[in-house]
């Protein structure tokens, strides 16, 4: 499974030579095009005339979405609240924001302190600031200029069916926390939509630029949601 781009240079690399083409005009306005009345947007097509109960859809049959203005969140983030809480969706959106505003605060947030001290160590970072304005850089080689995302878009989870989606995740937690309580732990393919700057109106998709979701988790470490990478 793929890594956050922090995690991926390589991919990085390869992927600049064909984002530019992948991109049109379709891509402003993502985030308008979602219907948050059960709309199913998951991967498993549903007959129209099946009878199924709300339970028993897969991810994407109904879409919540938090704002700034009505909860504690930086920027908009839309997910299926079956699948996360609001506090969950709220830490996703807190990392994205951290590396739109260059802000090591955020980070501070979406990451378990423990954790966070281990990804410095192995990226070679000096500080929070530093991963997070190098985090920033990595992103504008594919937007092409500077940048803010003004939206989260929780797309999917990730196929755990063989068991083997955490498999690296949970290595990494235990060398960085090896005494945390892990009691809950979900992985999230992820689209950001951004403004570019100078504003000229638009909102841009993000996966249409890398080609790609980028996959998050959300691990519960003693009672408290943390994203991990």
């Amino acid at each position: 499974m793929k890594k956050f781009i922090a995690r991926t240079a390589a991919l990085l690399a390869a992927a600049v030579m064909t984002a530019s083409a992948a991109v049109s005009c379709s891509d402003k306005d993502e985030h308008d095009d979602h219907d948050h009345d059960h709309q199913v947007v998951g991967k498993d097509e549903i007959p129209d005339d099946a009878n199924i109960s709300l339970d028993d859809m897969p991810y994407g049959g109904q879409f919540k979405k938090l704002l700034p203005e009505e909860y504690d969140t930086p920027i908009g983030v839309d997910f299926d609240s079956r699948y996360l809480t609001d506090k969950e969706a709220a830490k996703i959106a807190d990392y994205f924001y951290a590396i739109s505003e260059k802000n090591s605060e955020y980070l501070e947030k979406a990451l378990h302190p423990d954790y966070l001290k281990f990804i410095l160590a192995q990226t070679g970072f000096d500080s929070a600031q530093t991963y997070v304005e190098n985090e920033y850089e990595l992103i504008k080689q594919f937007t092409e200029t500077d940048y803010s995302f003004d939206f989260v878009l929780i797309d999917d989870m990730v196929d755990n069916s063989d068991g083997t989606a955490f498999t690296g995740y949970d290595v990494n937690l235990r060398k960085a926390l090896p005494d945390a309580n892990f009691t809950e732990r979900k992985a999230f393919m992820i689209n950001c939509t951004y403004k570019v700057k100078p504003d000229d109106g638009g909102s841009y998709s993000l996966q249409a630029r890398l080609g790609d979701y980028i996959v998050l988790c959300v691990y519960t470490i003693d009672g408290e949601p943390y994203v991990v990478f």
